[in-house]
């Protein structure tokens, strides 16, 4: 299922902000502002209560123009988790202040293997690919997944568009708003992740690798070098997106919160009502979240895989029609 709305996703993957939202971005982490971004239209059917999902908290838009007389209310939904990278030179300098000596000593033997048995290449297409090998690669990583997929068992929401994904990203790299970083071994790839740029900011969105070389702790190498070419190409924040995971939390040092925005028209019964049933069932799921019953104990990922491994039993991604 691709991301069908919410304001990080608007950002990312359509370069557009929601319509309840202006120009300029206020980065609260780096203090950088951004303007680049289209805005959409405002809804033609107004009401006394809009909201907008998925607005992490170091991510300040203004307000349109058309919300005056609104009140903001903001619902905590999830954690995210990020690298910040400020005051860091080299990857060096993050490795040594946010793991630990065996960790960072056990990377650097893993890599030192592969290396030895296997002539490696690690390559960013950022501003320019050639579109046959990109098709190649986008082939793989749909491999990649579905491997993962299988093993996991596990919902998986992007391999049903992943057509979509694949007529999306190739103008976004040759535009420099995207970028698959690979590794290969032998000339193969083994590794491939997807990741979306917003000036100084880099969101990581989707990783797949070959599971025949999991010994090596390819994520663990991937983060290395991922996080010592952003340095040297001056981003200043890795945005690892929503959802907590042992590998996020482990190389991050940066946490931060996801709000509903809920914005209301405060004479309004009707909208207050609205907005009471919205923060209750809201401020719930986050409770059971917060406790580990959704996500951890329950997982609609799970619930949700024997549906999907049905649809994908002959699914050919090629021939998929763009929903």
């Amino acid at each position: 299922m691709v991301h069908e709305s919410g304001f990080i996703f608007d950002i990312i993957l359509r370069r557009t902000l929601p319509p309840l939202y202006t120009n300029p971005i206020c980065n609260k982490l780096t203090g950088k502002s951004y303007s680049s971004l289209s805005t959409k239209q405002p809804p033609i059917e107004r009401s006394n209560l809009l909201m907008e999902r998925d607005v992490p908290d170091y991510l300040v838009a203004g307000t349109a123009d058309f919300l005056a007389g609104f009140k903001l209310k903001r619902i905590r939904q999830y954690q995210g988790f990020a690298c910040n990278l400020e005051g860091c030179g080299q990857v060096a300098d993050y490795l040594s202040q946010n793991l630990g000596k065996s960790t960072i000593k056990n990377i650097k033997a893993r890599k030192r293997q592969l290396e030895t048995r296997f002539e490696v290449e690690h390559k960013f297409y950022f501003g320019e690919i050639d579109k046959d090998h990109y098709d190649f690669l986008f082939d793989r990583f749909y491999q990649m997944q579905k491997s993962r997929f299988d093993e996991k068992r596990t919902y998986n929401r992007y391999l049903l568009d992943w057509k979509y994904y694949h007529g999306l990203i190739y103008p976004m790299i040759l535009k420099k708003e995207a970028s698959l970083f690979v590794i290969y071994a032998n000339n193969e790839p083994i590794s491939i992740s997807l990741e979306f740029y917003l000036d100084d900011v880099c969101f990581g969105y989707i990783h797949g690798y070959d599971s025949t070389y999991h010994r090596y702790q390819l994520g663990d190498i991937r983060m290395v070098k991922l996080l010592e070419w952003l340095i040297a190409h001056n981003v200043r924040i890795f945005d690892s997106l929503m959802g907590e995971t042992m590998f996020k939390a482990k190389w991050s040092n940066h946490t931060y919160d996801y709000y509903y925005d809920v914005f209301y028209k405060e004479n309004s019964i009707s909208a207050r009502v609205k907005l009471g049933l919205i923060e209750a069932k809201l401020r719930l799921k986050q409770v059971l979240r917060d406790k580990g019953v959704l996500g951890k104990w329950f997982s609609m990922d799970r619930f949700l895989y024997k549906r999907m491994a049905k649809k994908l039993s002959n699914f050919d991604w090629k021939k998929q029609e763009v929903r």
